[in-house]
């Protein structure tokens, strides 16, 4: 796991990040049947705090700094300072091991066996994506991120387009013995300041200082005023959870 690439970013992330469907929660609580729950590459509690909303024990593992910060603020969770691969957490303790949004910074194969060794008899992973629908006012958005960012240009002329999300078919086909898929759709609704911010918080998005801020925070802001209707721009999304076992 890349431990510093949101070094910086906590507060933006924190902000303008946005939160996870009651559903989903309800879908994990009533298939995973146990008593507590570890979130791996917690960053700053975004899923955690939806975790809370069930009677489980809840374990935030986190290895960034900043990041791990702000789970301080969080009341009624265990903290735990380490990467995916190596949690820390004892053996067979953990009924259900969560990710949401981080899955593409771990190694695959040495996270499977993490989980094998910390999940209990039974116990599930439950690999959590959430992201916008790629039409209109978000797919340009995608293309300023790309314009600017050098990061997504190295991976995208090497055809790694794993920033935009990790393969379906891995997930549902190859990386568990068993699995469950749910899905639900949504809408966000930004204003000016949250789209901006939303983007920046992203840790390919050019930092403050950097020779490519400005000029992108410029055209994000032309993007927004492009589509906005009385300050506000809606955004389809779109949530989906694997829920597996080894």
């Amino acid at each position: 796991m890349n431990e510093q690439k949101f070094t910086g970013k906590a507060d933006l992330y924190e902000k303008f990040r946005p939160s996870y469907p009651d559903e989903l929660i309800d879908f994990l609580y009533d298939n995973a049947r146990c008593e507590n729950v570890a979130d791996i590459g917690a960053g700053t509690g975004k899923f955690t705090r939806c975790l809370l909303r069930k009677p489980w024990s809840v374990t935030a593992v986190e290895p960034n700094d900043d990041m791990r910060e702000k789970l301080t603020a969080i009341e009624g969770i265990t903290i735990v300072n380490a990467p995916a691969e190596n949690t820390t957490l004892g053996d067979k303790s953990v009924g259900l091991v969560t990710v949401a949004q981080a899955f593409h910074w771990f190694d695959k194969e040495k996270f499977a066996g993490e989980c094998g060794r910390i999940l209990t008899d039974g116990g599930k992973l439950a690999i959590v994506w959430t992201g916008f629908v790629e039409e209109g006012l978000s797919a340009r958005q995608t293309e300023l991120c790309e314009k600017y960012s050098i990061e997504l240009q190295i991976r995208k002329s090497m055809g790694d387009d794993s920033y935009k999300r990790e393969s379906d078919d891995f997930l549902r086909n190859r990386y568990f013995k068993s699995v469950e898929v749910a899905e639900y759709s949504g809408e966000r609704v930004f204003d000016r300041e949250s789209f901006v911010g939303e983007t920046l918080s992203r840790s390919h998005s050019p930092r403050e200082g950097q020779p490519h801020y400005e000029p992108f925070v410029s055209e994000l802001n032309a993007l927004f005023s492009e589509f906005e209707n009385n300050g506000k721009a809606a955004v389809k999304t779109k949530t989906i959870c694997y829920l597996g076992s080894f």
